[in-house]
């Protein structure tokens, strides 16, 4: 008898353990996620857009010697600042001084020579009019003239010339800017076809960073220049991360594309009193560009799965529809929808992690999103 007690007990155990495990499962099957939403609406937002740019000096000035000599001296510090005249090299200057003085002396030899075929000149015009020389005589005092005024131009140019040479000795900066490493040094025989490059100079206020973009940035960034001015400022971050304190300016668009990249090379131009920026660095292009009736929703939005992004939309009854979506731009927190979403939707942005496709959702009207 007592078996048989034990037996129906356990019998009635093992049916409300049945029971209590079907009502589990019940539940789970009808619970709903508590989830935050927010509907969609198109706004005009100005999206920040990154490019990978590259400084350049504005003016890039090879310093060569003009003439051949010894390099007789280097006036300069190499890496220093140099102004605009200021004196870099030297180049032995005493053979271009004892040609300025051979031509000088040369010039005033035919000076004297023209001189006394102008007074030849006279005499043979005072005979002739009083008939005591021929015509012959009066045009060969004449032709002598003329070659002894053309003798004293060309004294004249080779003396210029000399000159010229002799400040070709003094070799000064053309421009304001840093200046390179020396490639000749004392001492070194200079000749100007083979080894006349002495070292470079840089200009860099203001400076130039040029970058490269594609067609679709490109016309982001023509939408966003200020046609009042014709302006686009832009922010340069500089290698350790900080911003330039000055803005830059697109001061140049190629009027081609490359074939190969299928993008155009944009130049920005900015002011660099300080030196913060010098030639050659990587830096990054931020820009602001204008972007109107765009969809813009919370980058916790997103979800990532075998297909890719996609968000979770609610539709009729809260229930929740998986929707694959393409991402453009992030603005801080947030990031552009290009395609996928319409506006007028409501979309999960909180709680997503806890949502299951098909299934419904309960909405957290406290922390709804408009």
């Amino acid at each position: 008898m007592l078996e048989k007690v034990f037996f129906i007990g356990a019998v009635l155990l093992l049916v409300l353990s049945g029971c209590s495990h079907n009502q589990d499962s019940e539940d789970k099957d009808n619970y709903s996620a508590e989830v935050s939403v927010m509907t969609l609406k198109k706004q005009n937002i100005d999206a920040p857009m990154e490019f990978t740019a590259t400084s350049v000096a504005n003016k890039q000035v090879q310093i060569r010697a003009r003439i051949e000599g010894y390099l007789l001296s280097k006036n300069y510090r190499e890496g220093s600042y140099v102004q605009s005249g200021e004196i870099l090299f030297t180049i032995d200057p005493q053979p271009f001084l004892l040609a300025v003085t051979s031509a000088e002396a040369a010039l005033e030899g035919e000076i004297a020579k023209e001189e006394n075929a102008v007074q030849n000149l006279k005499r043979v015009q005072n005979l002739f009019e009083q008939k005591a020389s021929g015509q012959q005589e009066l045009d060969t005092a004449i032709a002598a003239k003329r070659t002894q005024s053309a003798l004293v131009s060309e004294a004249k140019a080779a003396l210029a010339q000399a000159k010229l040479n002799l400040s070709y000795a003094t070799i000064r900066s053309p421009i304001s800017g840093w200046s390179d490493k020396v490639i000749q040094h004392e001492g070194s025989y200079i000749v100007p076809t083979q080894n006349g490059l002495l070292t470079t100079i840089y200009q860099s206020n203001p400076i130039y960073v040029d970058f490269s973009v594609d067609a679709i940035s490109m016309e982001k960034i023509k939408k966003s220049i200020n046609s009042s001015d014709n302006t686009l400022l832009i922010d340069i971050i500089l290698p350790n991360g900080y911003l330039h304190p000055s803005k830059a300016k697109i001061s140049f668009l190629s009027p081609t594309v490359d074939s190969l990249s299928g993008t155009r090379t944009v130049r920005a131009e900015l002011s660099n009193p300080n030196g913060e920026l010098v030639p050659g660095e990587f830096v990054k292009v931020r820009i602001k560009a204008r972007m109107d009736n765009t969809l813009l929703i919370p980058h916790k939005a997103l979800m990532q799965g075998a297909k890719g992004t996609y968000v979770y939309v609610i539709g009729k009854k809260n229930i929740a529809e998986s929707r694959s979506v393409k991402v453009g731009e992030w603005v801080e927190h947030n990031v552009v929808i290009l395609e996928g979403l319409k506006e007028g939707e409501q979309i999960v942005c909180e709680g997503n992690s806890r949502v299951e496709a098909g299934k419904a959702v309960k909405i957290d009207s406290a922390k709804k999103v408009q």
